[in-house]
């Protein structure tokens, strides 16, 4: 469910219709990922967008923009280049600045909120 009010938006972020958004399968470590999105915004220069995000379990290497990311549903351990290890599940919230590589392992199926910025523009 979705509300539109003055150019604001709200949505249930659980209930949200998603479509194919795969995970580059060049990326991929281990299982079969599936990955699924909506864009519920993005900017009229192309450079930022609003979205839900969605992934079933499996391991695979991530590059990120400028993202703001949180937790609905789910479970997963992000590794980053040094080592250090994120464990996100419902309710955290993590950025992850443009350039940053990352590992993701996820558990259960992960659902999450996230509003990216790229500096030279989304790929998509």
């Amino acid at each position: 469910m979705s509300t539109v009010a003055a150019g604001a938006l709200k949505v249930h972020v659980v209930d949200v219709s998603l479509d194919p958004f795969p995970v580059p399968a060049e990326w991929v470590i281990e299982g079969d990922p599936q990955g699924s999105a909506a864009i519920l915004w993005k900017s009229a220069d192309g450079k930022q967008c609003m979205g839900i995000w969605e992934c079933t379990p499996g391991l695979f290497d991530w590059m990120h923009t400028d993202e703001t990311a949180s937790i609905q549903q789910g479970r997963v351990t992000v590794t980053l280049e040094d080592g250090k290890r994120l464990e996100l599940g419902p309710g955290d919230a993590a950025f992850f600045p443009e350039g940053t590589k990352s590992r993701w392992h996820v558990h259960e199926t992960v659902r999450k909120s996230f509003h990216l910025h790229a500096a030279d523009g989304l790929p998509f």
